[in-house]
């Protein structure tokens, strides 16, 4: 993903977190749909259910939350 995004130029892979029995992943960029529409198809091919994505627009007060 790191690689995918920053040949798209949407933004960066900051890093990640695993433990007790979750995985999470950082990404920021100036889009958030356009970041996660280059993310999609390998966060979507991981094996690791359930799970969810959380597009954050500036604030925590504008997200959403997409379901894999």
């Amino acid at each position: 993903m790191t690689v995918a995004v920053e040949e798209a130029g949407v933004g960066e892979v900051d890093g990640n977190e695993f433990g007790g029995g979750e995985a999470v992943v950082y990404a920021y960029g100036q889009d958030a749909e356009a970041l996660f529409k280059v993310m999609e198809p390998t966060l979507r091919s991981l094996p690791l259910r359930p799970a969810h994505v959380v597009l954050r627009r500036g604030s925590r007060e504008t997200e959403s939350r997409v379901n894999l």
